[in-house]
């Protein structure tokens, strides 16, 4: 007994355009996203005996980007950019949830 369907997407020439647009969207948020963890860890994993805080300043180190701070951000990057309004945010959020 065969309980479950496979559905196969067949999408005409202007949705595989969106999707493939809206993919690209996403790769530069993931990209974003990411970067700003990264940059949060290089900023607070300085070894003691390599960087003294009086002959190498590091900055001000910025909070860490955890997922509700990136969740937030989203309405601004809609703001910020019209072109993130047309992708659904469910699709947003699978994005930046690590």
């Amino acid at each position: 007994m065969i309980i479950t369907h496979c559905y196969k997407i067949k999408p005409t020439c202007e949705q595989s355009a969106k999707i493939d647009y809206w993919l690209e969207l996403l790769r530069r948020h993931w990209n974003y996203a990411l970067g700003q963890r990264l940059d949060w860890l290089n900023r607070t994993r300085y070894q003691i005996d390599r960087c003294s805080i009086v002959s190498c300043p590091i900055g001000e180190i910025p909070g860490k980007p955890y997922y509700y701070f990136q969740h937030s951000a989203l309405k601004q990057t809609k703001q910020l950019f019209p072109d993130y309004k047309e992708i659904y945010s469910e699709v947003q959020l699978s994005i930046i949830n690590w």
